[in-house]
């Protein structure tokens, strides 16, 4: 069970696609265990109504048209009654990620939570390139969902490279994830394979120094940093961490993005799809 003693308003931004069906299970399975307020945002394309307009002018003369937005709202009023969820519906015409950040505003969210599509590496959705742009501008933890919910997420790890600004993350897993297993999960460079054993202890040492430093600087409760499980490993982050994530079933990463090198880096880059590629679970995004 997650956390419910803070006061959370949750958004969800939905393209309705299939791919968005699994944020909308997520988004309600939130609002339940947290009690949360839940909205729903759909931002509608210009150029696509005024392409349903066209196309239904052509219907026959006993057909009753409607427009975009009516058929969009009524969709998704029965897939929210369908599922017995209670939420408000936004919708508005324009670019898809300013009408996200608007509302996020607007709302006072604290989380957005939205899908996205699993084998899209070449062709980009229009949905896609909306996830680049609000990784780049939302001020708020974005939270991408790609798998089934079965249940309130039970093992959640949080990537992080010891830098002030990759903080955040490790405080909202803890606060909104008490009950799960929390894994803080840290690589560092080291000698090749080959290469000299006493350095790359040295710098596994150094990284642990690091790892306590980072803690005490937090001033977290002694009770969450003794259930606070580290994996400190040298290698290629986007390597260790996925092959982690496969075989320790976990079912959320969340990822600070900023940070000063390595992983923080390496995982996030300039794109979404860096991060939505190499990750088979969900991930939360938590900006510096």
């Amino acid at each position: 069970m997650e956390d419910n003693s803070v006061d959370h308003n949750l958004l969800l931004a939905t393209d309705l696609s299939c791919r968005c069906d699994r944020a909308l299970d997520r988004a309600a399975q939130l609002a339940k265990s947290w009690e949360a307020t839940l909205r729903v945002v759909h931002a509608i394309d210009p150029a696509y109504a005024a392409r349903y307009t066209k196309i239904t002018q052509e219907l026959p003369s006993w057909h009753r048209s409607e427009d975009y937005q009516t058929i969009a709202s009524r969709r998704l009023n029965r897939d929210l009654k369908e599922d017995n969820i209670d939420a408000e519906i936004y919708m508005a015409e324009g670019v898809p990620h300013k009408i996200i950040i608007e509302a996020a505003s607007r709302e006072n969210s604290n989380l957005v939570i939205t899908g996205v599509g699993r084998d899209e590496p070449v062709a980009r959705t229009q949905f896609g390139s909306t996830l680049d742009e609000l990784l780049k501008e939302l001020s708020i933890p974005l939270l991408i969902v790609r798998r089934r919910v079965r249940g309130p997420y039970r093992h959640v790890v949080i990537a992080t490279d010891f830098s002030s600004a990759s903080q955040p993350a490790l405080e909202i897993a803890v606060r909104w994830f008490s009950d799960a297993q929390l894994t803080l999960f840290h690589t560092y460079e080291g000698a090749s394979l080959g290469g000299d054993a006493m350095v790359n202890e040295k710098r596994k040492a150094t990284a642990n120094d690091q790892c306590d430093s980072f803690l005490a600087e937090m001033a977290l409760e002694p009770s969450v940093i003794n259930r606070l499980h580290r994996v400190i490993e040298k290698g290629y982050p986007e390597v260790l961490l996925c092959d982690y994530v496969r075989h320790e079933e976990v079912d959320l990463v969340v990822l600070g993005t900023q940070g000063r090198k390595g992983l923080l880096k390496a995982m996030i880059g300039s794109t979404a799809q860096n991060l939505l590629h190499l990750l088979e679970c969900d991930t939360m995004v938590v900006r510096g």
